[in-house]
């Protein structure tokens, strides 16, 4: 009895001639590579993402920490430094919103780290603080606790979402 009669032939031998299964295999080799050099690329990129939303939130964060420290600096009434502290509170609010811009033009919308009524409502507080400092009239300490306020709750608002 001929033993050869009943042997399988190796699985990859189906598929065609000697030169089309090194095609296929050299194929598959390739696509693996792909798939890999992909996966690497697509695992880089979500750690930058990640690391520059990080970075963002961090750098906003610090800008609203020395904003509330400079208003709670401020005095109860108008002295002679009061606009030079006003437009330091200014700058860090100008920043956060210049870092919430990026934000939302990287990632869209959803990248809204601060939301937009609560910079109007700062600003709105910051132009009516700055008149009451030029003319030296109206109750700051007001205008100063509700300013704090507003800090304060977007602080709180930045630390539920972060």
């Amino acid at each position: 009895m001929n033993s050869y009669r009943f042997q399988k032939k190796p699985v990859f031998q189906q598929y065609g001639t000697k030169n089309q299964q090194r095609v296929i295999l050299i194929l598959l080799i390739a696509f693996m590579i792909a798939a890999i050099v992909l996966g690497i690329l697509y695992s880089d990129s979500i750690i930058f993402k990640n690391k520059t939303i990080a970075q963002l939130e961090s750098r906003i964060n610090s800008n609203l920490v020395d904003a509330i420290g400079q208003v709670s600096r401020m005095a109860g009434s108008v002295q002679s430094n009061s606009a030079f502290k006003l437009g330091q509170i200014r700058q860090h609010v100008f920043a956060m919103e210049n870092l919430n811009s990026i934000s939302v033009s990287v990632r869209g919308e959803s990248g809204r780290l601060i939301p937009q009524e609560a910079l109007t409502a700062i600003y709105s507080v910051l132009d009516r603080y700055e008149v009451a400092v030029q003319t030296a009239t109206g109750n700051v300490l007001e205008l100063r606790t509700l300013l704090l306020t507003h800090l304060m709750s977007l602080q709180q608002v930045l630390t539920q979402e972060l």
